[in-house]
């Protein structure tokens, strides 16, 4: 079964899944596990050892690419005021500021509405009438400065933050892409195989059979289905013949082959099973019994 079918069968809980996770990293964690499962139940069906190497490297490569995807939805912005409230003290130079304002132009005001009352025309009364009129000002003075003396309250600032909502479908949709080209790729590697096995058909060994090997074996088969002994053994012994057209011998048991052997006990000394030798040189030990 392909990867895509396999994940066609999670849509709709992946689907949720994400909706729920809202942030891109609880998201890809989500795919994460979900590749994992896909290739563990790949795994289990694929019908080679090839098959399941490239799938394995494959889906690694797909679980290191997942931060990359594509996954962004809308956007919420989230605003919040920083500084705490500060209590407001009124430092005691204000207070004196304020008191001897207060002072100056209760000093220059009642004085000068009593002349103007009075009409009083001499120098001396005018000279007055401007000193009072400084003190007047100079009290104003006093109570602007006392404003701004006044401690004013830390302004409070603002900071902002943005979280991106992840778009569940557009997800989906993206990690389901990446897995079609996994399955592109699977597809071919069993093609190649497909092919690859169709070319070794006929041979033996990644060598072409031999008539004398098809012909073997022909002999032994039909050996097998004769079920004639005296006929399976005549035709048994030909593997003997067979051998020789290959250099190989079959070397039966003797004292001065002895070294070619396992040796085991019996009733009495003989050859159980050749040995193969190939221009004295020992290819398959024979098996012997040496006898009480």
């Amino acid at each position: 079964m392909k990867i895509t079918e396999l994940l066609e069968k999670d849509k709709d809980r992946l689907l949720t899944e994400i909706g729920s996770a809202g942030k891109a990293e609880k998201a890809i964690a989500i795919l994460e596990k979900e590749t994992d499962k896909l290739l563990l139940t790949h795994n289990d069906a694929a019908g080679s050892d090839a098959e399941r190497n490239a799938a394995a490297h494959m889906m690694q490569a797909v679980r290191l690419s997942l931060p990359f995807i594509d996954s962004l939805g809308s956007s919420k912005v989230f605003e919040q005021e920083v500084g705490a409230k500060k209590s407001v003290k009124t430092p005691l130079t204000v207070v004196f500021l304020i008191i001897a304002a207060l002072v100056l132009l209760v000093y220059g005001l009642l004085p000068l509405i009593m002349q103007a009352m009075n009409n009083a025309n001499t120098p001396a009364a005018q000279n007055d009438l401007i000193t009072r009129g400084v003190a007047i000002l100079m009290g104003a003075a006093a109570l602007f400065l006392a404003g701004n003396t006044q401690s004013k309250p830390a302004a409070k600032k603002k900071e902002y933050h943005v979280e991106q909502r992840v778009d569940a479908d557009r997800l989906y949709r993206n990690y389901r892409t990446i897995m079609i080209s996994v399955d592109q790729s699977l597809d071919e590697i069993r093609l190649q195989q497909h092919q690859d096995y169709k070319a070794q058909a006929g041979k033996i060994e990644g060598r072409d059979a031999s008539s004398a090997e098809i012909d073997l074996f022909s002999d032994l088969l039909a050996a097998s289905y004769s079920g004639d002994p005296e006929f399976a053994l005549e035709k048994i012994s030909g593997i003997k013949y067979y051998l020789h057209q290959q250099q190989i011998e079959a070397v039966d048991y003797a004292e001065d082959t002895a070294d070619f052997f396992d040796l085991m006990p019996g009733a009495s000394a003989g050859t159980i099973r050749p040995a193969l030798v190939a221009d004295g040189r020992l290819l398959k030990k024979g098996l012997a019994s040496k006898g009480n």
